[in-house]
């Protein structure tokens, strides 16, 4: 029994969870929910524009993190995938480059001055009232 548990503690080993992270967006932005397929047009450059008007604006920790796999756990690709992904919309000018984030408080800090704001941050972190926290379905 205990070697049963064991081997499914050592599978999920390095995988983020849920109830860790946070996806945040600016406090003007009026959406609430959104779905994964929504979020995933979102981050990787089909839609453009928040139903504010403001220009969809991800921040993301370039790397193979914490934060950005569990981004892509959201939209279900690797992070090296979604990386990719977004560096190719990019260079076909079909969204803006992301905003290099180095940490959840980077993370914070964008959410709480951009209007189009779109990261992760780790969960536990005091939430600025300029910025909140969005619902995925």
């Amino acid at each position: 029994m205990v070697t049963a548990v064991s081997c499914a503690l050592a599978a999920l080993e390095g995988y983020a969870f849920a109830g860790d992270f946070l996806l945040l967006v600016n406090e003007s932005n009026p959406i609430t929910r959104i779905s994964r397929a929504d979020l995933k047009r979102a981050v990787t450059g089909t839609t453009k524009q928040w139903g504010n008007g403001a220009v969809v604006l991800l921040g993301l920790i370039p790397r193979d993190v914490p934060e950005t796999q569990y981004l892509g756990s959201l939209v279900e690709m690797s992070p090296r995938d979604l990386i990719e992904r977004i560096q190719e919309q990019v260079f076909r000018g079909e969204m803006r480059r992301p905003v290099v984030l180095k940490s959840s408080q980077d993370c914070l800090a964008f959410a709480r001055v951009s209007p189009g704001a779109i990261c992760v941050a780790a969960a536990g972190s005091p939430i600025p009232p300029e910025a909140r926290v969005l619902a995925v379905q």
